[in-house]
């Protein structure tokens, strides 16, 4: 346990570096959204592109708080199961 503290602690842990189960389907997600995305933009003016810009910024920064809170989530959830397992 302690060498799995040492290396969440260091960032030597990468959950995300493994294939996970829905990988194919997101892959294919990604590359649909990629394409509407690039059909969008060319049928944007400037203010138009600009606006998608900001856009994606904003659900960027969501996403990514989504994630952290996720994380925080599972990873407390996990102590109190380890917590109870230890206590009984």
């Amino acid at each position: 346990m302690r060498s799995i503290l040492k290396d969440l602690w260091n960032g030597n842990l990468e959950p995300w570096s493994e294939e996970w189960e829905r990988e194919r389907e997101a892959r294919e997600l990604v590359g649909l959204r990629e394409r509407h995305k690039e059909a969008l933009q060319k049928a944007l003016d400037e203010t138009g592109k600009e606006i998608l810009s900001k856009y994606e910024d904003c659900y960027t920064e969501l996403e990514s708080l989504g994630c952290e809170e996720a994380f925080s989530k599972g990873f407390s959830l996990g102590v109190k199961l380890v917590a109870q397992a230890l206590i009984k």
